[in-house]
């Protein structure tokens, strides 16, 4: 029923080779990301974590880290002395604004 269509229509035919390209390039391109990224777990059993088995190229960079201390530390107490400051400046504001009323 198809083919007789087509063989009625030919002005379709490309339009029907255009689409089952597309269909099969999309069917294949799944396929690909399903068989190869490393992103989708298909099979847990296998290796239920395989993020945890990556390959760090810098291993002797991250040994030669262990014992330093966190830089992210470094920027904890900061959050600190911005509410320090923050409060220094409100302070400040409230002074000026009772100076100009002149309480």
């Amino acid at each position: 029923m198809a083919a007789r269509f087509v063989v009625s229509n030919p002005a379709l035919a490309p339009l029907f080779a255009a689409v089952g390209a597309g269909v099969v390039g999309a069917g294949w391109y799944g396929a690909h990301v399903l068989k190869n990224n490393q992103e989708v777990l298909i099979a847990r059993g296998a290796n239920p974590t395989p993020w945890n088995n990556l390959y760090s190229p810098n291993a002797d960079f991250w040994k030669s880290r262990i014992g330093m201390p966190d830089p992210r530390s470094a920027f904890a107490a900061t959050s600190n002395a911005i509410h320090e400051v923050a409060h220094k400046a409100s302070a400040k504001v409230q002074e000026v604004k009772e100076r100009a009323i002149g309480r």
